[in-house]
């Protein structure tokens, strides 16, 4: 990160994938987590803000629904994506 530049969608991702592994009882393992929060911000366009509360205050309700919208689906593909990639790794050491 430079100074205090950051991508908006990286916090919305970590807190997505929280929620889905919570909801689903798994473990909330760092490396897993940061695998599925590469794969997931991949899959959406970068909206980088130094403050979050600029960004905040100009979203309209719309805006906030096509963004929570964007970061499930990109968060879904993400967990689907790995477990294949995990599931063709198994099969190869069998």
């Amino acid at each position: 990160m430079i100074g205090n530049i950051q991508n908006y969608f990286e916090h919305l991702v970590y807190d997505r994938i929280r929620q889905v592994l919570v909801e689903r009882g798994d473990e909330l393992d760092t490396a897993h987590m940061d695998d599925l929060a590469c794969v997931a911000l991949n899959r959406l366009p970068p909206r980088y803000v130094r403050f979050s509360v600029d960004l905040t205050t100009r979203l309209t309700d719309e805006d906030w629904e096509l963004i929570n919208r964007q970061v499930a689906e990109a968060v879904d593909y993400a967990l689907r994506t790995t477990r294949r990639r995990s599931e063709l790794r198994m099969d190869e050491v069998e």
